[in-house]
């Protein structure tokens, strides 16, 4: 497994030596740090967007060679995968345009209305229903990927800027930002409303991250020399840690075990989630500061293999020796965190449990039905039947006399909610099997030993609670959509009202301009009276000169 690590170039160390595997340059020359990176959904592509120049496309897969430049795209910022598909990318300009630029076709698949400044950040929700942008300007837009509908600005409590933004793969309504003025911010883009934000920093907020091993942690690094751990539920810092240099990057392992943080000299530091007072490795990545962090993201497959962080002892401490320090210990970052990365339990010295590492259901993968054959929705993190992968633990590292590649460690694992096919195994403890290896032949031996009868309650199970879940989303749907039309309504009554209460003041303007210049109709019939009493008086006058002429003649 890969952390790319960008500066004015960007490198791939394998995790967790640190050891540089590829180094590349985009472009012809070095003008400036990388825009942004951002990883395929199966890890073996990478889009970045170097300081000026074309946004570039490069494979990791076997070795690493440029694939493809975006050349119709002008003055790029920042670019994007999407989660579910590397097909598409999403792509912010100096222009304030947001982009989806098809790779395939090589053509810009759909346009967004124009922000009112820089795109400086993209990123998608988890099932890439809406895009995220930030803007140089402070605004956070929120684009409906699927509706044409407008979109939603939200921005950062008491600031005017927004210098990181990430989404949760496990949330998908979670917009996690930070700013200038050192706030960190939690969005819900359902209600267009923070859902946490605290003043946490005393300077510019360089990175943050959603754990994605418990949905309601992040961290937070900023230029005041710390690193903040949250709990958005409980609303309150959980973990501040003083580090020697300015922190500016900050990616999770996948599963959670690890976190990795750059520093503004070039270093890169990584720490074991459960103890994170100091880290337990660091290497020089960069000789200047390092802007962007991204592990790669693994592929889900039966051959993956871990990573582990080697110790000073050749000795590895047993899983008793470990539980027996973390006790006497109380400053761990366990004893904080709870659930977000599980002590190890201790095991029986006469047997030992296999834990199934797969992303899928270990019977569902055993049948031949893993996620290779599903559904795109079914790859999700909602998914029922997915176990989140995660990282041996210190204590429990593989005896250097046997070798590393072919083994894995027990460790605990965050169940799902509707996860109930069984994922302990009992192993031989003579087996020279690893703990902790996917072996298609015990997954087949585990399933063997079920009854039909179980068999069919485990999937009735799995079944009912997929059910559940699409009914609730359903559910949610419908009334977010009642909402919507209801809202819609009201604000064409309210238009309406105004548009009415326009006219009245225009006719009462009218009339009162009538009034002034004396057109009313008291007046009207006193001019008539008049010129009918002067006609009278003149026809009078006329009569009386005929007859006195007419005798005169006499």
């Amino acid at each position: 497994m890969y952390v790319a690590s960008a500066s004015t170039t960007v490198k791939f160390h394998d995790f967790p030596s640190g050891n540089v595997v590829h180094n590349y340059q985009p472009g012809s020359k070095v003008e400036g740090p990388i825009r942004s990176i951002s990883w395929s959904r199966d890890g073996t592509w990478l889009v970045l967007v170097p300081h000026s120049g074309v946004t570039e496309i490069v494979s990791t897969k076997d070795q690493l060679k440029l694939l493809k430049t975006i050349q119709d795209i002008e003055e790029p910022t920042c670019a994007c995968f999407q989660n579910t598909t590397k097909k598409n990318i999403a792509l912010g300009t100096k222009s304030g345009l947001v982009l989806i630029y098809d790779v395939k076709s090589r053509s810009t698949k759909k346009r967004f209305p124009r922000a009112s400044s820089q795109i400086t950040h993209v990123d998608f929700t988890a099932r890439d229903t809406h895009c995220v942008a930030g803007c140089k300007n402070g605004e956070v837009l929120v684009y409906g990927n699927i509706t044409n509908s407008p979109p939603s600005i939200l921005r950062v409590p008491k600031s005017g800027s927004v210098n990181c933004l990430k989404t949760s793969l496990a949330k998908r309504q979670l917009v996690l930002g930070g700013s200038n003025e050192g706030v960190v911010v939690v969005w819900d883009i359902n209600v267009s409303r923070s859902k946490f934000f605290m003043e946490a920093h005393k300077a510019p907020v360089n990175a943050v991250a959603f754990s994605p091993v418990n949905t309601d942690l992040i961290v937070s690094t900023g230029s005041d020399r710390q690193f903040c751990f949250f709990d958005i539920v409980d609303n309150k810092c959980i973990a501040s840690v003083a580090v020697e240099n300015s922190m500016t990057a900050v990616d999770f392992s996948p599963d959670g075990t690890y976190f990795v943080m750059a520093s503004q000299n070039g270093r890169v530091f990584i720490y074991d989630s459960r103890n994170i007072q100091e880290p337990v490795h660091s290497f020089q990545a960069h000789k200047s500061a390092v802007k962007h962090l991204a592990f790669q993201n693994v592929q889900e497959t039966a051959n993956s293999s871990t990573c582990s962080i080697s110790t000073d002892s050749n000795t590895p401490a047993t899983p008793s020796e470990t539980n027996g320090n973390r006790q006497s210990k109380g400053g761990r970052a366990s004893d904080f965190f709870g659930h977000f990365v599980p002590n190890v339990d201790s095991v029986d010295e006469d047997k030992r449990s296999v834990v199934s590492m797969e992303g899928g259901d270990s019977f569902m993968a055993a049948l031949g039905l893993d996620k290779s054959n599903t559904t795109d929705s079914m790859r999700q993190e909602d998914s029922a039947f997915k176990v989140r992968e995660r990282l041996p633990s210190i204590a429990d590292l593989p005896s250097p006399s046997l070798p590393k590649p072919a083994r894995r460690d027990t460790g605990d694992f965050k169940e799902n909610h509707f996860a109930s096919t069984p994922k302990m195994l009992m192993l031989n403890p003579n087996s020279l099997m690893s703990p902790v290896v996917n072996h298609g032949a015990s997954m087949l031996t585990a399933v063997n030993s079920l009854s039909a009868n179980e068999v069919r309650g485990i999937v009735k199970e799995e079944l009912k609670g997929i059910l559940n879940e699409l009914k609730a989303d359903i559910k949610y749907q419908a009334t977010h959509t009642t909402y919507q039309l209801r809202a819609l309504l009201l604000d064409m009554h309210m238009a309406q009202v105004k548009e009415f209460i326009n006219l009245e003041n225009f006719y009462r303007g009218a009339r009162e301009d009538l009034g002034h210049e004396g057109y009313d109709n008291g007046s009207l019939a006193e001019e008539n009276e008049q010129l009918r009493r002067r006609i009278q008086f003149l026809e009078e006058q006329l009569k009386n000169a005929t007859h006195g002429g007419g005798t005169s003649d006499t």
